[in-house]
């Protein structure tokens, strides 16, 4: 599971936000490895938060590359505040994590 925090970046960047927010959530329902993907309003205006679940670090990777070019705009207008894995992890999610702030890995005991 991994759970992100992002923060648009001007208030005229809210409405793409949102477009592609809801663009990405279209796309992971038709993955077969996404067991959730679910976009949150959060308190702080601006502020959005998303749940992602998925059977393995494998289908989170295969959902990344798939929407990889949605990605990249949303990462045009919103910044990513902190992110929270829950699981193992594969060689692309740790590369992924190497060298970003605010990343928390929580693994099974």
């Amino acid at each position: 599971m991994v759970q992100c925090e992002f923060r648009v970046q001007r208030p005229d960047n809210e409405s793409e936000f949102i477009r592609l927010a809801r663009a990405l959530a279209s796309a992971a329902a038709d993955e077969p490895g996404t067991l959730r993907y679910q976009w949150f309003v959060t308190q702080r205006p601006g502020h959005y938060s998303i749940v992602e679940e998925y059977v393995d670090a494998d289908a989170a990777e295969t959902h990344n590359r798939n929407v990889e070019a949605l990605l990249v705009q949303l990462f045009s207008v919103a910044e990513l505040v902190s992110v929270s894995f829950y699981g193992e992890l594969n060689k692309y999610l740790r590369d992924w994590i190497s060298g970003r702030d605010a990343v928390s890995l929580n693994v099974p005991l």
